[in-house]
């Protein structure tokens, strides 16, 4: 990768969008040169009829790429850069430094909206309006509509039509943004994108809809820039941080967050997931002990809490947390004093006062995080893994049919793992349940009012696309909406 720094990022719009789109990340990004990629048939160009080919939209960046460039594009835009990188590595021609995409369904995935191209005029706007957040006046305004359906068309006639063939991964590093109250393309969604890159994918989400880069540019401008600046800032209070990697690289990672952030991690084999997030006013940056201190007084009221290293090793295995004050350990550089493993779950950082069954916490009360991996061959055994199941939660599964009941043990089994975790492995899994194991979530626990402190956390599905093969992710999280940051470093993506 060129390590001078990148000058210029192209930018290509969203279906039925032109240059105009980018005019707040123009205005935002005073530091780089923005340049918007004008497609034919709107704007400057309405003239023309609205088609476009890889190849013309390659030959407005190819003369550009003998220094270090970036291109972003949204939605369909994506879907066109992530063709155009693979049209000028065809070329001979350098890759950019970061291929941007946002609110965009992976390449190898259906756009499931296009379908609405086929559907009358006022059914089709009524889709994009009400999915992908485009101009309520396309309904009752007749110049715009008279001016705008001709590219609309045309854009989502492209993307229905559009064939992902399968070539190599790309070189370039993948960066993916997705809003937070995107409906169409969701952080799920976005994650598939990590099967396309060998040089690294990160995951930014933001606040706002599907078209965050029209409605909040100064968000976006902000990422980019941190991205292409490398860094690295901690959790803010509606954010959760997540990293994938080898097990031997994730002490770097904690080293970062240690003392600074509530952390857990799951482990699998050849994997480690880490999940982040913002201490509470008990844990702020100022507190001398730091999030996950394993002496004081608030472990005596902590019945989930053990003293110790206590491990047991396996697939699907959950650290405890992560101490500022406790060394690392010589003979394993992941664990640290206090940390705390046990059946395969274990006590999410920020071991602090017990929720009492029937209240909620108290202001000062420690935030928690749990985090679980597991790939579908961890649920081998006796049982088949699902000993930590509920009654009801066993016959969703043995009612699914054939195919589908090692996918739903999986997640079940996930997201238990992780609930548990963030919950301080206090209760006995079998006794809690999730009551529809296919919904896409995300999943709140269902269970009697003795513990009712369980529905403070939503546990979020995380598809896992890594160069070993695919996994799941389950966190859990003491937010009704979260951000998410995700890191995969090359090694992993692909």
């Amino acid at each position: 990768m060129d390590p001078r720094p990148v000058r210029t990022m192209f930018c290509l719009p969203y279906a039925g969008g032109g240059a105009g789109a980018y005019t707040g990340l123009l205005r935002e990004l005073a530091d780089l040169t923005v340049v918007p990629v004008q497609l034919p048939g709107r704007e400057n160009r309405i003239a023309e009829p609205p088609a476009f080919t890889i190849a013309e939209v390659a030959d407005e960046v190819a003369a550009a790429t003998d220094e270090p460039y970036a291109l972003y594009g949204h939605s369909m835009g994506a879907r066109l850069a992530f063709e155009v990188v693979r049209e000028l590595r065809r070329r001979g021609l350098p890759a950019p430094s970061r291929l941007y995409v946002g609110g965009a369904h992976p390449p190898d995935r259906r756009v499931p909206l296009a379908a609405a191209v086929d559907l009358p005029d006022d059914a089709f706007i009524d889709q994009l309006i009400r999915r992908s957040g485009a101009l309520s006046e396309l309904k009752h305004v007749a110049e715009l509509r008279e001016l705008m359906m001709p590219v609309l068309r045309s854009d989502f006639a492209w993307i229905k039509n559009y064939v992902f063939a399968p070539e190599p991964a790309i070189g370039c590093p993948i960066v993916a943004f997705t809003g937070v109250d995107d409906g169409e393309v969701g952080a799920a969604e976005m994650l598939g994108w990590a099967r396309h890159t060998n040089a690294g994918f990160r995951l930014r989400t933001l606040r706002g809809g599907h078209l965050f880069v029209k409605d909040r540019p100064a968000e976006l401008a902000a990422l980019i820039a941190a991205d292409l600046a490398g860094k690295r800032p901690l959790p803010e209070p509606d954010e959760l941080h997540l990293w994938l990697g080898r097990p031997a690289d994730h002490t770097t990672v904690l080293r970062h967050y240690t003392g600074r952030a509530t952390v857990a991690t799951s482990h699998t084999n050849d994997l480690t997931l880490l999940a982040a997030i913002a201490p509470s006013h008990a844990d702020g940056p100022g507190h001398a002990e730091g999030p996950g201190h394993a002496e004081g007084p608030d472990d005596a009221d902590n019945p989930g809490h053990t003293n110790g290293p206590t491990h047991q090793n396996g697939p699907g295995h959950t650290d405890g947390p992560t101490h500022a004050n406790g060394p690392i350990h010589a003979n394993d550089p992941s664990r640290r004093d206090g940390a705390s493993h046990a059946n395969g779950l274990g006590l999410a950082n920020g071991a602090g006062p017990a929720v009492g069954a029937g209240h909620e916490a108290g202001a000062g009360a420690r935030v928690r995080v749990g985090v679980s991996i597991l790939r579908g061959l961890d649920l081998e055994g006796p049982d088949g893994g699902l000993a930590e199941l509920s009654e009801d939660e066993r016959e969703q599964i043995e009612d699914a049919a054939e195919e589908d009941r090692r996918w739903l043990a999986v997640r079940a089994v996930a997201a238990k793992r992780a609930l548990m975790a963030a919950d301080g492995r206090r209760t006995d899994p079998a006794v809690v349940g999730f009551p529809d194991l296919t919904d896409p979530g995300p999943w709140h626990a269902q269970c009697g009012p003795e513990l009712d402190r369980l529905a403070r956390w939503q546990v979020v599905h995380l598809p896992l696309h890594t160069s070993r093969g695919e996994a799941l992710g389950a966190v859990a999280v003491p937010h009704d909406r979260v951000r998410l940051r995700f890191d995969i470093p090359a090694e992993q993506a692909g």
